[in-house]
């Protein structure tokens, strides 16, 4: 069993290595920009100013950590540079990515985007007092073609700068030759395409100071980051939400436990009879009763005072501070829990004591149990001595799985009855775009569900020794 304890240690370490590789190539691929979503309002700001805008950019970017390569390595096409990562905001990272995929010339690419760049700068370097209609329309011209990757579109959109441009002496005086440079590299980019690279791939190392080895380095430590809203610590979100979340499920899980096994039990012991029948039909009604559809049903009742039923609330606890006293506590969160912890009790109940009874009806078979009974002991001591720890697996094997749910949390029912768990927290991040947080539960619930199995193998064991893992046989005892 240490042996089998160990392997399973051992085994850890890939499977959470494997699903953190997935959650951050996940957390790439989503829409949205981390830098601008964390910084908005300063951005927001400093839009006036291009040069200051891209400082402010890649100051916010190098706190972040978002300024260094994205992995280890990268296979792309040959016409790809090494360092795109380093190309401020995502949407003109994806501009230029369109770009190079139609024409595969970096270099010319990279020029062109130059040229952008130092038209925007020497358009807002004019002075205040050749401001005009020519060149506001001119300023938003040169704001379109940063983010336009199509060919035809582009030179449209130069044609019209163009215009603008010799219309406005001033205009022409003060940006006629940044206009000429930006024209010119726009069309030699347009006579020198490389699309020979875009075919060819290219495997390209960018050693370990990269996102991904400070976000695994920040896990080891236990630290998940920070929130791209407010900036604050995910460890302090989640523990505060994993607060509520265990408070549901240490009062629901118990009772369902023993509904079901009392249930359970006795319904496998009177098989074929009136409980039995009767209890089959109510917990297959039960099971066919959605819990979130329950749950709105039970607020609708009784949190309406027009019916003189205003017994539950969804909003008394979010009122206490530190200072309430313990009976305040109790009284308030009565109100607001108990209606979700009977939403999480009945439908956990309802599997559990199915599996129960059959689990049961199959151990008060066994031979084992006609002979305690053949020994003369009690009918009590031949159920709960004999045939019930044998019954018992379905139970350990559901509570292994109930493990990550009980800290991930309810979704629905968290967020129906407004209880700041980890459910109602994972729809906040989702909702918010804000992944470090999302993704950080994504890994405490994986976590969970390996330490939920391991729980289960071993629980296995001490329940019947005949359990013995690693073997050739199968390692459950057959009941």
């Amino acid at each position: 069993m240490l042996r089998y304890f160990l392997n399973r240690i051992l085994l850890l370490a890939p499977t959470l290595l494997v699903a953190l590789v997935l959650t951050f190539g996940l957390s790439r691929l989503v829409p949205g920009d981390p830098v601008e979503q964390a910084n908005e309002d300063d951005l927001e700001k400093s839009t006036q100013k291009e040069a200051e805008l891209l400082r402010m950019y890649r100051r916010k970017s190098a706190r972040m950590g978002l300024d260094k390569p994205v992995f280890y390595f990268s296979i792309q096409p040959a016409a790809y540079p090494d360092t795109l990562y380093k190309i401020p905001f995502r949407n003109r990272r994806e501009m230029l990515i369109a770009l190079l995929r139609q024409n595969g010339n970096w270099p010319a690419v990279e020029q062109y985007l130059v040229e952008i760049g130092n038209f925007k700068t020497g358009l807002q370097k004019l002075p205040d007092s050749l401001r005009s209609e020519a060149r506001s329309n001119l300023a938003q011209e040169i704001n379109d073609l940063q983010f336009t990757a199509d060919f035809s579109v582009a030179q449209a959109q130069l044609q019209t700068m163009g215009g603008l441009v010799q219309k406005d002496p001033d205009l022409q005086q003060g940006m006629g030759g940044a206009y000429t440079q930006l024209l010119e590299s726009f069309q030699y980019l347009q006579a020198h395409p490389q699309k020979v690279k875009l075919y060819l791939p290219a495997f390209k190392w960018h050693g370990f100071d990269n996102q991904f080895q400070d976000l695994l380095s920040g896990y080891l430590r236990g630290d998940l980051g920070l929130s791209y809203n407010d900036g604050k610590p995910v460890n302090a979100k989640i523990g505060r939400a994993l607060v509520w979340t265990v408070l549901l499920n240490v009062f629901a899980l118990p009772i369902a436990y023993f509904l079901a096994i009392f249930f359970g039990v006795r319904m496998a012991v009177g098989k074929g009879g009136r409980f039995d029948r009767r209890m089959n039909n109510v917990l297959f009604g039960l099971y066919a009763l959605p819990a979130f559809w329950v749950a709105l049903v039970l607020l609708v009742v009784f949190s309406n005072p027009d019916w003189g039923m205003n017994f539950i609330s969804i909003t008394g606890m979010m009122d206490l501070d530190k200072n309430s006293s313990w009976g305040e506590w109790i009284r308030v969160g009565a109100r607001q829990l108990i209606v979700p912890i009977i939403c999480l009790i009945y439908p956990a109940m309802t599997v559990l004591a199915r599996q129960m009874r059959s689990s049961m009806i199959v151990a008060l078979n066994q031979d084992f149990v006609r002979t305690a009974r053949a020994k003369g002991l009690t009918e009590k001591e031949v159920i709960w001595k004999h045939a019930f720890p044998n019954a018992a697996f379905p139970l350990i094997a559901y509570f292994g799985s109930l493990l990550p749910e009980m800290v991930t949390g309810s979704i629905l029912l968290e967020n129906i009855f407004n209880v700041p768990g980890m459910g109602r927290l994972l729809i906040y991040g989702m909702g918010t775009q804000d992944w470090p947080i999302v993704f950080g539960i994504m890994i405490l619930g994986t976590l969970l569900s390996i330490i939920g199995l391991l729980f289960a193998d071993l629980a296995y064991a001490w329940l019947d020794p005949r359990v013995r893992f690693g073997a050739e046989s199968n390692p459950i005892a057959q009941v």
